[in-house]
């Protein structure tokens, strides 16, 4: 079978095939797709926009008279980008051929990524489709797992006025620190803090931000990922009224929680309050760089008269999509007089990281 054509940026001319495909692609963003849906065409319009930063850079790969997508979004300075969706679903229209381009489609989204200089391409994937074996064979690997609790529209509960308050500029550092305080070290790679701007902060009586609730709303729902200390457990009912309380559209729209496996307590709480589990997703993580460390000759302190000179590391930064022309290597020289038993000098030598010969 002929091989497919390579994967391309979106032209203009592409946009009667992108409008076709969007209502049949698998969505890998459930923030974007649970609160404001899938707008593909906007996406790529404004992402093909020159020296803009708007929109969601988008990819098409035609093969005759099929054709493929995919998107993803990036913001020019954040160090992670995240696929936004692929068209078409491989569970309701896979084919051999629409593996290859998917796979195509998501090298050209790794290589474009790291381009606009991000370090991860994330996605959020049910671990029962098709999708996740494709992302797996890129590359893709689990980072962790999370559970979407839905609440559908219905009336606030009694809560606790000011319980919580809206977040300000100034707690910023706060929400950094109980955020790498509750998110494993390994999570912490390949995500950042939801930066929104207009989430709700929970600050017990003897000071401090005990809970913070990153929130996205749109004309489909309303999004919102908690970050509480486990040492709220017992406020954590509590807490959660309140938020509900502050969030004006709940009684008239689905209210999606997304609770990471790190916080799996919290699901507790949200059944007694409604919730359901909406769906189950492995976020998957693919480098678009390599960590390289190239061994350099430095000279460190003296020991007995005699300088040491012993290799460091000098960290590079590669894109995953250059090959390396050869492997790094590094070698140092130690010499030292060692008096022999007829009082003629050797020298001896040290190989860098090796022991003496």
């Amino acid at each position: 079978m002929a091989s497919l054509p390579e994967a391309r940026p979106f032209l203009p001319i592409d946009l009667p095939l992108v409008h076709r495909l969007t209502t049949y692609g698998v969505s890998f963003d459930s923030a974007i797709s649970l609160t404001h849906g899938i707008h593909s065409v906007e996406g790529a319009f404004w992402g093909a926009v020159p020296l803009a930063d708007f929109g969601t850079p988008t990819y098409v790969l035609r093969d005759g008279d099929t054709g493929y997508i995919a998107q993803f979004r990036h913001r020019l300075g954040e160090q992670h980008a995240h696929i936004v969706f692929v068209a078409p679903d491989m569970d309701k229209y896979g084919t051999h051929a629409g593996e290859t381009a998917w796979l195509a489609l998501i090298d050209a989204m790794t290589i474009a990524a790291g381009r606009r200089g991000a370090f991860t391409l994330n996605a959020e994937v049910d671990e029962n489709s098709a999708a996740f074996g494709l992302l797996r064979q890129c590359g893709f690997a689990v980072y962790a797992r999370q559970t979407i609790w839905r609440r559908p529209p219905a009336a606030i509960p009694e809560f606790t006025p000011d319980l919580l308050r809206a977040e300000t500029e100034s707690d910023g550092l706060a929400i950094d620190g109980l955020y790498t305080g509750i998110v494993p070290r390994l999570v912490l790679q390949a995500d950042a803090p939801p930066d929104t701007g207009r989430g709700l902060i929970y600050e017990p009586v003897t000071g401090g931000v005990a809970a913070y609730f990153s929130i996205q709303d749109g004309r489909s729902g309303i999004f919102v990922q908690p970050f509480l200390h486990p040492e709220m457990f017992d406020q954590a009912t509590a807490i959660t009224d309140a938020l509900l309380g502050n969030l004006p559209r709940a009684d008239r729209l689905p209210v999606y929680v997304c609770v990471r496996r790190y916080q799996d307590w919290l699901g507790t709480t949200l059944s007694r309050l409604g919730f359901e589990p909406f769906a189950s997703q492995a976020v998957l993580v693919k480098h678009t760089v390599n960590r390289i460390e190239h061994p350099v000759l430095a000279t460190v302190a003296a020991i007995e008269g005699a300088v040491r000179v012993g290799p460091s590391s000098r960290v590079k930064i590669r894109n995953c999509s250059v090959e390396e022309s050869h492997k790094p290597y590094g070698i140092s020289h130690y010499r030292r007089p060692r008096k022999t038993k007829g009082g003629v000098a050797r020298l001896s030598r040290r190989f860098a990281g090796g022991d003496r010969t």
